[in-house]
């Protein structure tokens, strides 16, 4: 296998699209009947997935206007270059097994921005939404929000100040959320869901070859072990963030 490009740049992405197609290439085609042998939920891939391709720069920054975002340089790069795939993850969902309480189902896995506005929005919602269901079911509030309000209407409204207010995060696939502001390359990753967030990753390149190991033909137990390592490295610097970085403390 060619040695891992060590930048975040045109030749790593490259690599990257080079050894995922070519396991996507030979991947099974998922079934209930696997799942349930296994005895999992989840998404697998579909065979034959393959990148749809880059953006040019006129229709990231149509995209940016629109979404009134200013995208880091690094994941511009990752726009230009990959962009997206072509096909849905497929996911079982269930609350049990046995078998007949499970379904397939497709799930977006890397957001194309062209076509999958309404899903993105639901995901940048989800940010707002999740808070609010711990503000009301799981007794979260911080010091740092100041009084608690007295009804749930004026809770909720005050969650939604303080995501507005908050450094701006950018869905990049699944629940994991790329910092966008400052808008420099090198920002962390986060994993979101609801008010259980977590940076899984310093930055993209560490965040595809640790969250894509599998895909890459690599142990995926030592790629989490040195995204972990890095993340712990720089923990403070990220505790530092206004807003996000004082749930991650939970």
């Amino acid at each position: 296998m060619a040695a891992i490009p060590d930048e975040f740049g045109g030749e790593f992405l490259n690599w990257f699209q080079e050894r995922t197609e070519a396991t996507w290439s030979t991947y099974p085609t998922p079934t209930l009947e696997e799942f349930v042998a296994r005895r999992m939920l989840g998404c697998e891939w579909q065979p034959g997935t393959r990148w749809l391709g880059g953006l040019s720069e006129g229709r990231i920054a149509e995209v940016e206007r629109q979404w009134r975002a200013s995208f880091p340089p690094d994941y511009r790069l990752f726009l230009a270059r990959l962009h997206a795939v072509d096909r849905p993850m497929r996911c079982l969902s269930g609350k049990r097994l046995p078998h007949d309480a499970l379904t397939l189902h497709d799930e977006t896995s890397f957001y194309n921005w062209l076509t999958e506005g309404t899903v993105i929005q639901e995901r940048l919602d989800a940010l707002v939404e999740g808070l609010q269901f711990d503000v009301e079911n799981n007794g979260l509030w911080r010091a740092s929000w100041g009084p608690k309000p007295a009804t749930a209407l004026a809770r909720a409204e005050r969650v939604r100040e303080l995501v507005s207010a908050a450094p701006r995060l950018i869905p990049i696939f699944s629940h994991r959320y790329l910092l966008a502001e400052p808008s420099q390359e090198g920002n962390p990753i986060f994993s979101i869901v609801q008010s259980d967030i977590i940076v899984i990753a310093t930055d993209l390149r560490t965040c595809f070859l640790s969250e894509f190991a599998d895909l890459l033909s690599f142990s995926r137990a030592d790629a989490r072990k040195e995204s972990e390592d890095r993340v712990q490295a720089n923990y403070a610097d990220y505790l530092a963030i206004p807003f996000w970085g004082d749930l991650c403390e939970g």
